[in-house]
């Protein structure tokens, strides 16, 4: 059987579009956050890709906070670290969200969607 490719993985599609995301990974025992402020490489309504200065590990949960232009309030999400691939001066980092206000869902899906109308034309 083939691997799923990316589009197969994905729940909706995702877009080049960058914004401001802080990140802090959510652990238990006795290992220190990571913690960073960076940009998105691409978003959906579903997950994103961004930058990190360090490896996240697959599995590894984050509190997540995106600036999104036009969106007067920060939204707040949840996700797992899908994958995590190593850059020249940085890491990749694929995230699933898995909790995240309504309210910030239907932001979010209604950017996605008017990036996506963008992108058509």
């Amino acid at each position: 059987m083939s691997e799923p490719t990316d589009s197969d993985r994905r729940g909706d599609p995702r877009l080049p579009e960058k914004c401001h995301v802080a990140y802090r990974t959510i652990r238990d025992g006795d290992a220190s956050p990571k913690e960073g402020a960076t940009e998105t490489i691409n978003l959906s309504a579903s997950g994103l890709c961004l930058r990190a200065p360090e490896a996240l590990e697959p599995e590894l949960h984050l509190a997540l906070e995106l600036t999104l232009e036009g969106h007067e309030e920060p939204v707040m999400a949840l996700g797992r670290v899908v994958w995590c691939d190593q850059g020249d001066q940085e890491y990749q980092v694929g995230v699933c969200f898995t909790w995240m206000r309504e309210e910030d869902r239907e932001a979010l899906q209604v950017i996605s969607d008017y990036l996506e109308s963008r992108s058509d034309t």
